[in-house]
């Protein structure tokens, strides 16, 4: 199966490429991974040459601009990637038959009233940022695609970058003596990056007939207040000092608690671990000497 894979040298394009290589039944698969180095996503041109010449089994999307309040004060750049940069992945897809997996997120959704196991794949998207905005139109671009899945995901980390990653960042400052401000009136399902990639991966081939939309991230519901608790906990360190979603001085409107039932993605591929168990693996990592990533 060829793989092709926008976004390759961000978080989860990066923790997708580790878990291909990783597992023995896709290690040989061909996989193709771009990112801004490589070319512009917005760029037509440039899309349908790269999708053209490698003719991928399967795409997986992942390329966006995620900053949310950079999208909320410049929404040009967002539309041209998140929508525009996605009709460009789609339109290849449909002219070459190709499986398209496209990554979207809670930000969907308002964060007003989820379900109580959060919001499931039924309930209706009503985005309250630009950036929620933007991925929504991705996902309304990618239904045309006839062999499409949308992935909606929320809160990764695992990532080896602290600017990206709140709980790389808060481990680094407990770390150093500090003690981090975290939010603690937001709500949401904090993910594992290589929990989401192992589901991803069994997803890769069309031939599980899963289309359509899932939701897929560890279960439960936490604060990053909450999470970064259980880190200064596992990690032996001073707690983290809590903040609210007003005192944070965020631009772009965030949803309250937008935590995401995965339990449809369980009958396709396994149900997913709960955060704290993922969390209690990642600080494993995080405390392995050279090798982790709280490592500076």
């Amino acid at each position: 199966m060829r793989v092709y894979l926008t976004g390759a040298d961000g978080m989860l394009g990066t923790a997708l490429r580790q878990e291909l290589a990783a597992r023995p039944e896709t290690a040989d698969w061909p996989v193709l991974g771009v990112s801004l180095a490589d070319f512009d996503i917005g760029d037509e041109t440039a899309v349908r040459d790269s999708i053209d010449a490698f003719r991928p089994d399967v795409v997986v999307h992942t390329a966006a601009n995620a900053v949310v309040d950079s999208c909320e004060r410049d929404p040009a750049p967002a539309l041209r990637v998140n929508v525009g940069g996605t009709h460009h992945v789609a339109e290849a897809c449909r002219r070459h038959g190709s499986r398209l997996i496209y990554i979207s997120s809670d930000y969907v959704f308002d964060g007003r009233a989820p379900g109580p196991a959060g919001y499931n794949e039924s309930d209706v998207p009503a985005p309250v940022s630009v950036y929620g905005l933007s991925k929504l139109g991705g996902e309304r671009i990618v239904e045309a695609v006839p062999d499409h899945l949308v992935v909606r995901t929320s809160w990764l980390y695992g990532g080896t970058d602290p600017r990206l990653d709140q709980v790389l960042a808060a481990a680094r400052e407990f770390l150093d003596g500090g003690r981090p401000r975290l939010i603690d009136d937001q709500f949401s399902s904090p993910t594992y990056l290589p929990d989401l990639a192992s589901a991803l991966v069994r997803l890769l081939p069309g031939a599980l007939a899963v289309r359509g939309l899932l939701h897929i991230a560890n279960r439960g519901r936490a604060s990053w207040y909450q999470v970064g608790m259980a880190l200064a906990e596992r990690l032996g360190t001073a707690h983290p000092v809590p903040m609210s979603m007003a005192e944070a001085g965020f631009v772009g409107g965030r949803p309250r608690d937008s935590r995401l039932d995965s339990t449809r993605a369980a009958a396709f591929v396994h149900s997913m671990p709960h955060w704290t168990d993922a969390l209690a693996r990642y600080c494993a990592l995080l405390t392995a000497g050279d090798r982790g990533p709280v490592n500076h």
